[in-house]
């Protein structure tokens, strides 16, 4: 991936214990793979828009302009309106 081999890996993983001991180790595993998932999820989950209009308006199911209760079709794109 980095060109980092066994050797290589190994090393990081000798420097890290000795930095950060033994003991906190597993911790620093766990939320930085927590960091990780979290950051996935993130980039692969498709962005909710909210297009729900409040109960008091009525907008079109085509065009999302607001209609009058009164109407029938939108006088924008000629859709007819939803029961």
């Amino acid at each position: 991936m980095f060109g980092l081999g066994m050797p290589e890996l190994l090393v990081i993983f000798l420097i890290a214990l000795i930095i950060f001991g033994a003991g906190k180790l597993p911790q620093i595993g766990s939320s930085l793979g927590t960091a990780i998932r979290e950051f996935k999820k993130s980039i692969e989950a498709p962005q909710k828009e909210d297009t729900t209009a409040p109960p008091d308006k009525i907008v079109c199911s085509q065009c999302r302009q607001p209609l009058q209760k009164d109407w029938i079709a939108c006088p924008h794109c000629g859709m007819k309106r939803e029961a």
